[in-house]
């Protein structure tokens, strides 16, 4: 508590400065959005036609399966029994089923 009432001016100092940063930062920040001038419904997909393009051109190298270490690979899978899917109707009264 002592140490509060000494450092009692910092403290109002570190306060009113966080205080004008945030108003000036409500009142004279503007806020700066960029509209792309040309943007067409033709180039909105552009990156996506890219990334296709260049995933069509990977390949595999079929010679990875005949390695020793992927021939030791086990199978731990477990297969999943047929189950009863939910309700007839999910958005009938709850008990009336």
């Amino acid at each position: 508590m002592e140490m509060l009432k000494q450092n009692k001016g910092i403290l109002v100092t570190i306060g009113i400065f966080i205080v004008v940063i945030f108003l000036y930062k409500i009142f004279f920040q503007s806020e700066n959005v960029t509209i792309p001038s040309e943007l067409s419904a033709s180039s909105i997909g552009d990156d996506l036609l890219k990334i296709r393009e260049e995933l069509q051109t990977v390949t595999l190298d079929q010679s990875v399966f005949s390695f020793p270490g992927y021939l030791l690979l086990v199978d731990f899978s477990t297969s999943i029994p047929q189950q009863t899917t939910g309700r007839s109707n999910p958005f009938d009264i709850i008990g009336r089923d």
